[in-house]
């Protein structure tokens, strides 16, 4: 039997699929929080406008993205 990927293994393990999805939702979160505090905080000491805040938002939702993605495409592996 091949490996199961992304929704194939949510929906053939739903005990694990509902803390999957949580940790998704967090390490999304968690990211574009990080990348706005990390943003405002250059901003703020640099005296800046939103430059910053908006280019580290933007990378840390690129980031979470890809990370959820990875999770959710490959979750046997993590």
């Amino acid at each position: 039997m091949p490996p199961l990927f992304g929704m194939d293994f949510l929906m053939a393990q739903p005990e694990k699929s509902g803390v999957l999805l949580i940790g998704v939702g967090s390490i999304l979160t968690s990211m574009v929080v990080a990348g706005f505090l990390l943003g405002y905080a250059t901003d703020a000491w640099l005296g800046t406008t939103p430059l910053f805040l908006l280019s580290f938002g933007c990378l840390g939702l690129i980031g979470g993205s890809l990370k959820a993605y990875k999770l959710l495409s490959h979750p046997d592996l993590n």
